[in-house]
């Protein structure tokens, strides 16, 4: 799904060959090694992720350097103060405990002049199940309190937010395949009976009439959060 949407993301970061960078919330690397190789990096791109699973995914990927941590341990170091030139989050915020200190401790590993760049999932429009609906609708508002989160913090440098909307499309059989792969991380909250639940739900209502192979055409808005310091 987000495949499609890599190119704009990519538009949204600033990077040259020698910046050090660091994803927090990298899952199993995807845009981390898409980010190393599009910008031809010296150095990896520092995943950070509590997962050991993802990590062991990350650790195949190229120019990844794997930081099994949450976001309040990494920066809770002192050691990488003003380390890094770009921090990036790609839909992985809904994941802090403490926003405050994350973004704090975001602010305190940029090196000057450097930026932090943040991804967040505000519409996402395509067939699903009433519990899923009702979990989005949970992580919308949350990204919603986040959006005026930024503006209190205290920080000098210049502070911007886009909607980037995009098309993507998908079959039924390949959209129910995503619901039981987890394709999102709001899925594992959901057990495998629900989900089967949740699509025989679906089955006998809105995609009744639709055929395994059909298309199915869906639109999503990403917020873009931009901060680069002075």
């Amino acid at each position: 799904m987000y495949e499609g949407l890599l190119p704009q993301l990519m538009k949204s970061l600033d990077l040259k060959p020698h910046h050090i960078v660091a994803d927090i919330g990298s899952g199993i690397g995807f845009i981390a090694e898409n980010i190393f190789e599009s910008f031809a990096l010296e150095n990896p791109v520092w995943c950070v992720d509590p997962s050991a699973e993802m990590q062991e995914a990350a650790r195949e990927r190229k120019g990844t350097y794997p930081v099994q941590k949450t976001a309040e341990e990494f920066f809770s170091d002192a050691k990488i103060s003003q380390c890094f030139d770009t921090i990036l989050i790609a839909f992985s915020a809904h994941h802090f405990v403490n926003l405050r200190a994350v973004y704090e401790g975001i602010f305190r590993s940029l090196r000057p002049g450097g930026s932090f760049v943040q991804f967040d999932l505000i519409c996402h429009n395509h067939p699903t199940f009433k519990m899923a609906a009702d979990a989005y609708s949970s992580y919308f508002q949350r990204v919603s309190d986040r959006k005026e989160f930024f503006r209190e913090i205290q920080f000098q440098g210049n502070f911007s937010q886009e909607e980037l909307h995009y098309g993507w499309s998908v079959s039924k059989s390949k959209l129910y395949e995503m619901f039981r792969g987890r394709y999102v991380s709001m899925f594992h909250h959901f057990s495998d009976e629900q989900i089967e639940k949740g699509i025989k739900e679906l089955e006998s209502g809105t995609l009744k009439d639709v055929k395994d192979d059909d298309p199915i055409n869906c639109n999503s808005c990403v917020l873009v959060t931009k901060v680069e310091l002075e």
